[in-house]
């Protein structure tokens, strides 16, 4: 594969959880490992937690052969979801030197996807960026497929929004610059690690860069690819995932509207 060879590009640690989900893992390394960007200026790392289908092992194998530097965390099981405090195992083993912090979920993503995101922090301006989240039973870019398209500009252009609840984690990006800003131990790091169950640790997160004067931003070509949750595959990766999703997001909300004292979120 033909790659960039401009060193002066920034340096990149995309990073992402895994969970019994071994086979989808392994295609998404593939994606990673072919990106149109210099294999010099990005890391991948993963963190495992607790796979039982030879997850860490298979890549591990894969990481052995790879161009890119790949970083692998293997982590006890906790049974819950602990996605702040896991997201924050990732932050601190990045390079010291990484300038934009990509992260992404068990998804696929395009070639042009790490080039998409870093486009955003090139400049002046400070942007959070989330991407567009395909969503079908097999892999498609097609925008109508795409559950948050209407945040998107005319003809699906990136467009500024307002509402932190917009933003997702399963493509997000954002620089060091940014993250320093938010930075407040012991808990804020950057993540909230009080926060435990499904779904709403990035809408507090991205609250609290809002609220530090980073603007937010919808970018569908920095979008990525997640097939359907079936109760089948859900099963097999040994979750509940209705049981799961309404929990965690009740309890999650309140925290979030005791925290930041709001009456209700922002809808998009």
């Amino acid at each position: 594969m033909i790659r960039e060879k401009n060193s002066k590009k920034p340096l990149v640690s995309i990073y992402t959880l895994t969970y019994n989900q071994c086979e989808t893992i392994k295609k998404l390394f593939q994606d990673l490992i072919s990106q149109k960007y210099p294999f010099s200026r990005y890391e991948i790392i993963i963190l495992d937690d607790g796979s039982r289908d030879a997850t860490f092992e298979n890549l591990a194998r894969l990481a052995k052969n790879s161009l890119v530097t790949v970083k692998l965390i293997h982590c006890h099981h906790e049974e819950d979801y602990l996605n702040a405090k896991r997201w924050n195992q990732c932050i601190r083993v990045a390079d010291s030197k990484t300038e934009v912090f990509i992260q992404i979920d068990d998804v696929r993503v395009r070639p042009d996807f790490i080039a998409q995101h870093v486009k955003w922090h090139t400049g002046d301006d400070d942007w959070l960026v989330t991407g567009a989240k395909f969503e079908c039973d097999s892999i498609s870019w097609d925008i109508s497929k795409c559950r948050r398209r209407s945040l998107a500009g005319p003809g699906g252009i990136a467009s500024e929004i307002g509402a932190s609840k917009a933003i997702w984690g399963a493509s997000l990006s954002f620089t060091r610059k940014i993250m320093d800003k938010i930075y407040c131990p012991p808990y804020d790091v950057p993540y909230d690690e009080r926060m435990v169950g499904w779904g709403y640790h990035e809408v507090e997160f991205a609250m609290r860069i809002q609220k530090s004067g980073v603007r937010l931003i919808y970018d569908p070509t920095a979008g990525v690819f997640h097939q359907n949750h079936t109760k089948t595959t859900e099963m097999i990766r040994g979750l509940c995932r209705d049981e799961i999703v309404r929990d965690g997001e009740d309890r999650n909300i309140r925290y979030i509207l005791k925290k930041h004292r709001l009456k209700e979120l922002q809808s998009w």
